[in-house]
């Protein structure tokens, strides 16, 4: 028995089999679905409680939310508010801080140039007083030195006289 395939036959047998190979595939494609959709089912099912929970606190949730919000908006306005209120002040506190500043530097100048005024007296006093007691001391030796002389001026005076 031969018969002829024709190019015709063979491209619906081709088409048969992909078409078959589709089926399969999609088949297949459809079991995983199904299986995915059946294990979405447990989860929900097992934690429908939490979820009708949530889903039940949800708008207090969003009241909440909505009240913070406004909250937060109040509190930004008196903020600001007192911020510009307060300005002015703190500017002027600012200000005052500054010429505190410059007044404690200026005498702070001042105690450093009369420290070393101070020192520098000091410094000359001591010198003047030391420089004192040395010329005292010189005086002094000088002072002994002509009371010896003038002993041995007198020794030599009343030798002269007592030898004759």
């Amino acid at each position: 028995m031969q018969t002829a395939i024709t190019l015709h036959d063979l491209l619906r047998i081709i088409l048969y089999l992909a078409g078959a190979g589709a089926l399969i595939y999609l088949a297949l494609v459809l079991k995983n679905v199904l299986k995915l959709v059946n294990h979405c089912n447990d989860i929900l099912e097992e934690n429908h409680k939490i979820i009708d929970d949530t889903i039940k606190k949800v708008p207090t949730l969003t009241d909440n939310a909505v009240d913070i919000t406004n909250n937060v908006n109040i509190i930004t306005k008196e903020s600001s508010e007192i911020v510009t209120a307060a300005r002015p002040d703190v500017e002027k506190i600012v200000s005052a801080a500054g010429n505190v500043a410059q007044t404690v530097d200026d005498i702070s100048r001042t105690v450093d140039t009369t420290t070393l005024k101070v020192k520098s007296t000091v410094s000359n006093v001591s010198d003047t007083i030391s420089d004192t007691a040395k010329t005292i001391s010189i005086n002094a030796n000088n002072i002994i030195d002509y009371f010896y002389i003038a002993r041995e001026v007198v020794y030599a005076i009343k030798d002269v006289f007592l030898s004759k």
